[in-house]
């Protein structure tokens, strides 16, 4: 790769975020019935972690990482950390 697109990607990269996604489905008491999305998102240049019941919400938790929803910033929960991660 030239230089000049080396530090191009150097550049954007500068501006990227990462995201780790976990999705697992939570089975009723009735196995009958399909169990409900859950999971979690963690934004790995913070290390916050973000527990979500509705995949929908993946979107919005982006988002407020990328600037782009400064209105949901205040509606989108506090990160949770796991009990093992706390000291």
């Amino acid at each position: 790769m030239p230089e000049q697109d080396q530090g191009i990607m150097t550049y954007f990269e500068a501006e990227a975020h990462s995201f780790v996604v976990r999705l697992w489905r939570e089975n009723p008491d009735n196995s009958d019935e399909p169990g409900e999305w859950r999971g979690w998102l963690e934004h790995v240049q913070s290390g916050q972690r973000h527990y979500f019941r509705a995949v929908t919400d993946i979107s919005r938790i982006v988002a407020t990482y990328l600037g782009e929803a400064d209105e949901l910033a205040g509606q989108v929960f506090m990160p949770i950390q796991a009990e093992d991660d706390k000291e």
